[in-house]
């Protein structure tokens, strides 16, 4: 009889969080502090399954086992030394911070089957291996900062700073770059000019630039990591070898971006009316991306610094109180923002021209693709100009279609529709524009709030349409009502379900 009784399932967390913390003031102003944090996780998981359990039927020569740990460590340790000075109409505050912190995980998974009697998951040999592996992955990062606040007035404000980063991500010689940035505002409404002005509750207008990095990438990109034991043939004979994952990259270094921006924050009426208004310009050097390869190579993709991209934009931030009593009030928040992306050089790149006609004059990565001048996340299509008609299946059948097919344009009419030369630049994936408005509502001790926001700009594949149309969907279910084209229905929007064609991208 099928039972329960035989089959067993335990899972054990230990989870330890912490934070260590020591400040001293030895003099006035200065501060000394130092904050160590652990994150410590381990995971264990252990399965038996009897013969004669739902999970075997009684069909096994033995039960079954298996057995996961895995083991996570995480800690952070910061270093920080702080001076305040201030006198009459200065204020000084410098600040140097020593960081380290290092990630580690490790698992192992066993499994076995046909045991000859229950040892749960303690005795995995005692049946035959189904599975073991095991894994180890661990990652550090080293960081030195230096940084001055400077106060004139409380009217005129200046911050410097630089720091500088070591990965152990990146490659030898690349692991460590040099970071700096410097700010400044002018507080206008504390000028005296504006002191009578008392619907102004604040003015400030800044000024900054900087620069920051990324290292986001798996810990071994630039080692390349090896396969498990895989079995091929020497001479008359089966070996054992291994194979690499993926191809290394030892030139890999940081993502480093540059960014200027210019803002204006504002208040009025006791700031019942407040928000900001801010213009960025943002270069991105070395991105940190996945490109494509030759297949030859064995691989599909690499990742590297594959160029600069840019953004540039503006946003919009707009914050009202717009009622205020002892036991209502009403806030509404409101935010708008503009970017333009495109790409500015690449590692590699070539004439586009050569690929297609769409593209004279241009270079770039055809392979990924990436087009100089171009959004990075560019659609890459075939154009659909309507739905082959009854009539028309001698100039369809020229491109291999017939009626009822989606119909793409033949941009150098050459009587073929080809991968390359027949598409063009359908938009981009990320919008150009997004918004967004919250509305507070609070009365006494209850409150209630709702949000709403839109993107335009973007086009981008319609994943509930593919999923719900009737030439995907033929489940059971409700289909989205569309005008699909049928010899009485001569539509010219949407082909016939099971017969839509070569061209639906």
């Amino acid at each position: 009889m099928v039972t329960n009784k035989n089959e067993f399932n335990k899972t054990k967390r230990v989870n330890l969080l912490g934070n260590l913390y020591l400040k001293i003031t030895p003099v006035n102003g200065l501060e000394l502090r130092s904050s160590f944090s652990p994150n410590m996780t381990n995971d264990q998981i252990g399965q038996y399954r009897g013969v004669w359990t739902k999970a075997l039927q009684g069909t096994a020569a033995g039960a079954t086992n298996n057995l996961k740990k895995d083991n996570y460590t995480d800690w952070v340790w910061d270093n920080i030394v702080n001076y305040k000075w201030s006198r009459s109409i200065h204020a000084l505050d410098l600040t140097g911070v020593f960081s380290m912190q290092q990630s580690q995980t490790e698992n192992m998974n066993g499994a076995s089957k046909d045991l000859t009697y229950n040892s749960l998951w303690y005795n995995l040999q005692g049946g035959e291996m189904t599975t073991l592996t095991s894994g180890f992955r661990q990652s550090s990062l080293m960081s030195y900062l230096a940084r001055v606040n400077y106060s004139l007035l409380d009217k005129y404000l200046v911050t410097a700073s630089i720091r500088y980063d070591g990965s152990s991500k990146l490659a030898d010689g690349n692991k460590w770059a040099l970071f700096p940035s410097i700010a400044g505002a002018w507080r206008i409404s504390e000028e005296a000019f504006l002191q009578g002005a008392d619907w102004l509750s604040n003015l400030k207008i800044r000024i900054s630039y900087g620069q920051t990095g990324n290292n986001t990438v798996n810990p071994y990109s630039t080692q390349g990591t090896i396969s498990g034991s895989k079995y091929y043939s020497f001479g008359n004979n089966e070996v054992i070898g291994n194979l690499p994952n993926n191809l290394r990259n030892d030139q890999l270094g940081w993502e480093r971006t540059s960014e200027y921006n210019i803002g204006l924050d504002y208040g009025f009426f006791n700031n019942r009316i407040s928000g900001s208004i801010e213009y960025y310009n943002r270069l991105t050097k070395d991105l940190i991306m996945s490109r494509s390869v030759p297949t030859h190579l064995g691989y599909s993709s690499l990742k590297d610094n594959v160029g600069s991209v840019r953004n540039q934009g503006f946003e919009l931030a707009l914050n009202t109180e717009n009622i205020r009593t002892k036991d209502f009030s009403w806030k509404t928040n409101f935010t708008l923002s503009y970017n333009k992306n495109e790409i500015v050089d690449l590692s590699f790149k070539e004439d586009l021209g050569v690929y297609s006609d769409q593209l004279a004059g241009m270079w770039g990565d055809y392979s990924n693709p990436w087009f100089i001048g171009q959004p990075i996340d560019i659609n890459w299509n075939f154009r659909t100009i309507g739905v082959w008609q009854l009539g028309e299946e001698e100039e369809a059948a020229k491109y291999g279609q017939r009626p009822g097919q989606f119909r793409v344009k033949d941009f150098d009419k050459d009587g073929t529709i080809n991968a390359d030369k027949d598409r063009f630049i359908d938009g981009k994936r990320t919008p150009d524009w997004n918004g967004g408005m919250t509305n507070i509502f609070q009365y006494k001790d209850f409150d209630l709030s709702f949000h709403m926001y839109f993107q335009t700009g973007a086009r981008m594949r319609n994943q509930f349409y593919v999923s719900w149309a009737l030439e995907n969907n033929n489940l059971n279910f409700n289909n989205l009502r569309k005008d699909y084209w049928t010899p009485e229905n001569p539509s010219n929007t949407m082909a016939q379900p099971s017969n839509m064609g070569p061209y639906r991208e």
